[in-house]
């Protein structure tokens, strides 16, 4: 069965670029497959900007990835004066002072969830020392409250090697309904094997048994519908199963599934941690049933999956026609890196099949091979329009100094915007973009606004094309945009992508001030983010955005999330807001805890040797660590860190993020604030 829809593979072909931002954004929920165009932008918003549940757009980018250390054994101390088992608040601090027998008993003593959580916690900082409470935490695994469950999981994985009798409940908890709960438990199981240290030879059968059954039980969460918990199971199965062999042969039985819904996920997972996975892809290569999608994870993965191009040359060569036009879309992908395949991808271009020609004309412009070139003018002079616009637009890439080719390249492309098929117009876009900044200022400017005309596009994927390119030219695309905002029908996607050029669209300043009078609140909202993202220069934009924070009863009868649009923006624009001040500490004790959470996060933006709101604040910012929006827990995971020593209790979540959450921007910063707070 076809798996590469011909008509859609010709959208994809000039779709693998590296497109760039005018300033970091956090990385894609996850890369598209090579048989979908990429989604640099939204085509239109899911809802009105800010939704409840993403208040926070992206920070900027953060420090490299790092995982937490197990942290160390802390020396006894002496008991606190007053005894948290005669009833009083106790904090962390004080927990943590306290006997291991104490805090067993606490446990044991206490139906209050967020007491317990603390207590487990309190037992989990003791590290490998606290394994007589490995009972305790058992039962707790056991708990209503899904907190209880996933700090309990996570304390039986601090302690390591000790927890290995109870390996079975926490294979258990792998198919716990809450996603947390599974995702530490995987990561536990991680860790218990990790700590143990023995070969395999030296496991005894029993032990032997356990891990195996926890294998199976991870390669079946490799494909949860959690991207946090796919991604702790395939870290935990890289623990568990150390050699590629074995680690491709549980991988290829989830990739040999037939079923997308099922595969896709544990391929982004894959594709996700780059070259880490390429010896196990590279093995899953040899399995028939896993080679395509194994493929796939491999074009995601692009130039770290260079290994594997001796083997994704021979499927280009010899494979299925799916497989050897992934192959070629996956050795495009790789790039330079890939080189030594142009010989077999000319072979391609000289086929008699339309589909392996386009995206053998397009991979060869992304190989950069010189030795392509007799074939590429060749199909450049073809009598199917689009396969001589790829070629042209291949020859450029190769020749980058050569004006004749790109001012060839760039008219048959400019052409195909004008075609009748969606999928040449998506392709045009994306190759045009390509090409771009190798134009003057008017050049420039000129093609800005047919990207900008193509805004609206009744095709999806057009209007994503637009939108990607207009982000990456950045300030250039800037005028084009301001001419839109006066279209209704597009106003919003102008405003998003203004929003994501960020301080280089400060040209726009006066008609984005003018549209938070509009009046329709989604674009009032949108304004306001474009406005935020522009960060401290905008600062004339705070009397208006301050009125909109005022006028609760009208801002939250007309939208909900404009107020939330406004507080976020006033916070982004850091001192200059200080007028706001009073009226977002106000909010910050607000019933409604989106409201307390964004207003809480922007007075700490504004006045942030201001430490009043740090205690009400921190729990808010550990639930925004669980949200759905990565620029939430973007945004949670910066000011967590920010807060420092006093956020102490949103370690755990932050471990967790930092380890397993799907967003690499998150990671950094979750990674980042755990420095922060433990004073590293």
């Amino acid at each position: 069965m076809r798996r590469v829809p011909v008509a859609r593979l010709i959208a994809v072909i000039i779709a693998i670029t590296t497109a760039g931002c005018s300033k970091p954004q956090p990385s894609p929920p996850a890369k598209p497959l090579a048989t979908t165009p990429p989604a640099a932008v939204p085509a239109t918003p899911a809802a009105p900007a800010p939704a409840p549940a993403d208040p926070m757009p992206p920070a900027a980018a953060k420090t490299a990835d790092a995982a937490p250390a197990k942290p160390a054994e802390p020396a006894a101390a002496p008991a606190p004066k007053t005894s948290p088992a005669a009833g009083g608040a106790v904090s962390f601090d004080e927990l943590q002072k306290l006997p291991l027998d104490e805090l067993r008993k606490l446990l044991g003593g206490t139906t209050d969830s967020k007491f317990r959580v603390t207590v487990i916690d309190a037992i989990a900082s003791i590290g490998q020392k606290a394994h007589p409470a490995i009972d305790d935490l058992v039962q707790a695994t056991g708990d209503d409250d899904s907190r209880v469950r996933w700090h309990a999981a996570r304390g039986l994985g601090l302690i390591g090697e000790e927890s290995l009798r109870v390996l079975p409940q926490l294979v258990k908890l792998l198919g716990d309904p809450d996603p947390i709960t599974a995702t530490q438990s995987a990561a536990a199981i991680g860790l218990i094997r990790e700590d143990d240290g023995r070969t395999v030879a030296e496991l005894s059968a029993e032990d032997a048994a356990s891990y195996a059954a926890a294998t199976e039980a991870l390669v079946r969460t490799a494909v949860h519908p959690d991207a946090r918990a796919r991604r702790a199971s395939v870290r935990a199965l890289r623990i568990l199963s150390a050699d590629p062999k074995t680690m491709a042969s549980l991988v290829s039985r989830q990739l040999g599934d037939v079923d997308p819904s099922v595969v896709l996920p544990a391929i982004h997972t894959l594709a996700d941690m780059d070259g880490a996975a390429v010896p196990v892809l590279m093995e899953a290569l040899k399995n028939p049933k896993s080679r395509y999608w194994a493929t796939v994870a491999l074009t995601e993965i692009g130039e770290e999956a260079a290994p594997a191009v001796p083997q994704l040359i021979e499927e280009a060569e010899a494979g299925e026609l799916d497989e050897k036009l992934q192959a070629i879309l996956a050795l495009a992908a790789i790039g330079k890196g890939a080189e030594a395949a142009a010989p077999t991808i000319v072979k391609a271009l000289e086929s008699k099949d339309a589909s392996l020609r386009f995206a053998a004309a397009f991979a060869l412009g992304k190989l950069g091979s010189p030795a392509a070139d007799k074939s590429l003018e060749t199909a450049a002079a073809d009598d199917n329009a689009f396969l001589a616009s790829i070629a042209s637009w291949a020859l450029a890439q190769i020749h980058p100094d050569d004006a004749a080719l790109r001012a060839e390249a760039i008219a048959r492309l400019r052409k195909g915007l004008d075609s009748d098929s969606a999928e040449v117009r998506t392709a045009s876009v994306s190759a045009l973009s390509d090409l771009v900044s190798r134009l003057d200022a008017a050049g420039q400017q000129e093609l800005a606004g047919e990207f900008a005309g193509l805004l609206g596009d009744p095709a999806p994927s057009v209007d994503t094309a637009a939108g990607g390119a207009l982000i990456r030219q950045g300030g250039a695309a800037v005028d084009s945009l301001r001419a839109r905002l006066a279209d209704p029908a597009v106003r919003l996607k102008a405003l998003e992508i203004l929003g994501v050029i960020g301080p280089a669209a400060a040209p726009a300043m006066d008609d984005l001030v003018k549209l938070l009078g509009d009046s329709d609140p989604q674009c009032q909202g949108d304004a306001a983010m474009a406005i935020a993202a522009m960060g401290p220069a905008a600062a004339a934009a705070v009397p208006t955005l301050q009125k909109l924070l005022d006028s609760e009863g009208v801002a939250r009868e007309a939208a909900p999330g404009l107020q939330y649009a406004a507080a976020y923006a006033l916070g982004q624009l850091g001192a200059a807001s200080a007028p706001a001040l009073a009226k977002l500490r106000e909010f910050a004790a607000s019933p409604d805890q989106m409201l307390a959470t964004v207003a809480s996060w922007a007075a700490i933006k504004i006045a942030p040797e201001d430490t009043s709101l740090f205690e009400s604040a921190v729990p808010l910012f550990r639930q925004a660590l669980r949200s759905d929006s990565e620029t939430a827990r973007l945004e949670a995971a910066c000011i967590l860190g920010d807060i420092g020593r006093q956020a102490d209790s949103a370690i755990p979540i932050l471990e967790l993020v930092a380890e397993e959450d799907p967003s690499r921007t998150v990671r950094s910063a979750a990674a980042e604030a755990l420095a922060k707070i433990k004073g590293k």
